[in-house]
């Protein structure tokens, strides 16, 4: 420390022990609160899980044991029904003694059947067997046999071989006591035969089931001391319970009358009903709180239930609270005891200490500290105090200048924001007088500047630039980049307003003494308003997209090159597509499609897509602003990780240069690659020619030569299946003469065409040249160039040109 520390006078003592003793009480309430606030907490929460787990188990185990139930009944219910199967598909041509077979198998493989039977109507028996019912039976462990037939059959006014006749179904009886005591109930089964008048009732298939093995699987169910499980049938009769002066004696609805319980009857209501359930319930049994659920068997229609007592958790619940209240008590006491060794050492110089640190926190930054004595937490403490004492001077003294300094920042980035904004054009269009086009267009900085750039000014009154950029990097230099090429781009175009040669210069002029390998991606385009052709470069730029009128959206990838100031020699191609009135062009930066949501997943060409075909009905405003909200919407605000820059022009009419076209004796048509097109266009240029000139003879030659070439360029000039403009410039003359570009491959028809044979008769004479012939004949003159990658042949006619 700079100034010498000076002794602090001890404290007296009444400070120290009130210091002590307050941490003693704030330690023993807060703690003895906290002990008292989780045993409550936890006897409550642990209460109610415990409730509510006990009403899952029960509700499970009702579930499970009538799933088990269903299982065991359904492996008897397979075999009746497969005895009947058997009987049914041998027309009842087995022998009797199989069937004996077959019931005594049944017997001895599925000790749960208490007998089996096959009861038939006397009709139907057949002539082999000597009995009309015969029974197989268990008696004890010993397997015995008796015909159920009597005089008058009685067996044939039974309910388990009534109901399965006129049901036409499996049939479960009710439980009943067999003459021997033992609970019983009846599946049957009923079997038919092919007679001469069809297919009918021949008898029953039953098994007989003991019930008792119901009674030791219940017993056997994890409900608790006072929990138990039951069983009851369709009507409500118990026929397992752990009160077995009800089982086969009472119902559930008898029960509920004995004792006058009205809740008791409408829950024996909805036990019956067939759908499953849980309710909380008072065992009158032994009076405890418990809950009851059920579950409807699914092979009969029997109730399964179990009770569980909430008597019982709560009681174990209590004594787990008992337990923890006892541990919590002890170790309460030790922490007082420690609280106080603990205080009792630490006090004294801690009082010290906060007399210093008061005079430090009334600003007194010069103020000295009590000598630190040892290498305890107290000593280090007074220690750190000093330290921060002195570095908080030397931070307030920082402060202020870094403050002052970024203060200074913020105002030259606002000032440098504003420039750049008031670089791009804010009407749109620059010439609101127009309303052949629509454009409007926008940028969100990720930054207050950014390197992305948008662009658009006429060039004359018919054709429109259109540019977008996009700086590799942020900030103060990424947006001086943009503003030098954005200059050069507007100069080289209105030097040349071919954009592939443009940017070539651009790129150059940007490479040179580019140190910082800055590069620039760049879209640029000439929008012929007057016919729609467009004329673009694209400079390593996303592609735009564009919608045409019978809703496809087009992406315009080709020609695509290097981004602009990577390389000084760097060429690039010049393209061309026709934009037809009502369709939309979309110019946008990598900051739409790399947006991310908080995943980090990108925003994508995909949606990008989908939304601009939605949107675009829209006006160009409306469009652009609902394509920006989606994008914000799918970032979710996530932080902006690049510039977004969108520009969409939209051809509304033709141009007002459209009618100059045909001014001054001249005419220019961009005619597509189809043959329909350069229909419509010898129509036109017929038209022209009778209007301006008024001579039919140069109106025929003038549209045989154009149809001639230009179906040749349509027919040979391409591969691809893109579509391409072929422009071509009529003058009246005199002389009359006619220019044709096209971008199709390397063709000259003054050296490249074939020489006609025309000594041979027409039908042995070879395809081609027959038509470029006639057209060199019939001009004064033909000058064929090859500009780059354009064909370009300019035709002068013959005065008065004759018809041949």
């Amino acid at each position: 420390m700079k100034n010498r520390p000076h002794e602090v006078e001890p404290p007296p003592p009444g400070p120290r022990h009130s210091i002590r003793n307050r941490l003693l009480r704030w330690t023993t309430g807060v703690t003895g609160c906290l002990l008292i606030a989780v045993i409550a907490w936890n006897y409550l929460s642990v209460r109610d899980r415990l409730e509510a787990e006990a009403k899952n188990r029960a509700t499970f185990l009702a579930a499970g044991s009538a799933d088990k139930i269903d299982a065991k009944l359904g492996q008897l219910q397979g075999l009746v029904r497969g005895i009947a199967l058997t009987l049914e598909t041998q027309a009842f041509a087995v022998p009797f003694e199989t069937v004996r077979a077959l019931q005594n198998a049944a017997l001895r493989d599925y000790p749960e059947i208490y007998g089996t039977a096959i009861a038939l109507l006397p009709s139907m028996k057949p002539a082999t067997w000597p009995d009309v019912a015969p029974w197989a039976y268990r008696n004890r462990e010993v397997l015995e046999y008796h015909n159920l037939d009597g005089v008058d059959h009685p067996f044939l006014r039974d309910d388990w071989f009534t109901l399965p006749r006129y049901l036409d179904r499996g049939v479960w009886s009710e439980p009943y006591l067999w003459q021997n005591g033992v609970k019983m109930v009846t599946y049957s089964m009923p079997v038919h035969r092919m007679t001469a008048t069809g297919r009918e009732f021949a008898g029953v298939v039953t098994c007989d089931i003991a019930l008792d093995w119901l009674d030791g699987f219940l017993a056997e169910l994890p409900l608790g001391e006072q929990g138990y499980g039951l069983l009851m049938s369709r009507n409500g009769t118990y026929i397992s319970h752990p009160s077995t002066e009800l089982v086969l004696v009472e119902s559930v609805f008898s029960v509920a009358e004995a004792r006058g319980n009205r809740s008791f009857r409408e829950t024996g209501q909805r036990m019956v009903s067939g759908l499953p359930g849980v309710v909380s319930w008072l065992n009158w049994r032994n009076g405890a709180d418990s809950w009851l659920a059920w579950q409807p068997l699914k092979t009969a229609d029997w109730t399964m239930g179990t009770v569980v007592s909430k008597a019982e958790l709560r009681a174990e619940i209590l004594r787990f609270s008992w337990h923890l209240a006892l541990v919590g008590a002890i170790g309460l006491s030790l922490l007082v005891l420690a609280v106080w060794l603990v205080a009792r050492s630490i006090t004294r110089p801690i009082i010290a200490l906060s007399a210093a640190s008061g005079t430090l926190a009334s600003g007194n930054l010069d103020a000295s500290l009590p000598t630190s004595r040892g290498a305890d937490e107290v000593a280090q403490l007074t220690s750190a105090f000093g330290m921060m004492r002195d570095s908080l001077k030397r931070y307030i003294a920082e402060l202020a200048e870094t403050t002052a300094a970024r203060e200074r920042m913020n105002s030259e980035l606002r000032i440098a924001h504003d420039i750049q904004m008031d670089l791009l054009p804010k009407t749109f269009p620059k010439a609101p007088e127009r309303t052949d086009i629509e454009l409007f267009a926008l940028m969100e900085a990720a930054r207050q500047v950014g390197g992305d750039f948008y662009d658009f000014f006429f060039l004359d009154q018919d054709r429109l630039v259109i540019a977008i950029g996009d700086v590799a990097g942020k900030g103060i230099p990424a947006a001086l980049f943009m503003g030098v090429t954005r200059s050069f781009l507007r100069f080289e175009l209105r030097t040349d307003a071919d954009p592939g040669r443009a940017l070539a210069r651009v790129s150059k002029e940007l490479a040179e003494g580019n140190e910082s390998c800055i590069f620039v991606t760049v879209f640029c385009a000439v929008v012929h308003l007057a016919d729609g052709t467009v004329e673009y470069a694209n400079a390593g730029h996303n592609a735009p997209l564009l919608a045409r009128l019978d809703g496809r959206i087009e992406w315009i990838k080709k020609p695509h090159g290097i981004a602009a100031a990577s390389l000084p020699d760097a060429t690039y191609e010049t393209g061309r597509f026709h934009l037809a009135i009502g369709e939309t062009l979309l110019l946008f930066t990598d900051g739409v499609t790399e947006a991310m949501d908080p995943e980090h997943r990108l925003y994508g060409d995909e949606r990008l897509a989908s939304q601009f075909a939605a949107q675009v009905t829209g006006t160009c405003r409306d469009s652009l602003g609902a394509l920006i909200g989606d994008i914000r919407d799918y970032a979710a605000g996530a932080e902006q990780s690049d510039d977004i820059t969108m520009l969409m022009l939209r051809r509304l009419t033709p141009s007002v240069a459209e009618d100059q076209q045909t001014m001054h004796g001249c005419l220019q048509m961009d005619i597509a690659n189809t043959m329909e097109a350069l229909a419509a266009s010898l129509d036109r240029l017929e038209a022209f020619i009778e209007r301006e000139d008024g001579q039919p003879r140069l109106a025929y030659v003038a549209r045989l030569v154009l149809e001639e070439l230009v179906a040749n360029t349509i027919n040979y000039g391409y591969d691809d299946q893109e579509v391409h403009s072929i422009r071509v410039v009529f003058s009246i003359g005199p002389p009359a003469s006619m220019r044709i570009e096209d971008d199709g491959h390397a063709f000259s028809p003054l050296a490249d065409a074939p020489e006609p044979d025309l000594a041979t008769p027409a039908d042995e004479r070879a395809i081609g040249g027959l038509g470029i012939h006639m057209a060199r004949a019939m001009t004064a003159s033909m000058d064929y160039q090859r500009n780059g990658n354009l064909n370009r042949l300019d035709i002068v006619f013959l005065p008065d040109s004759p018809r041949p």
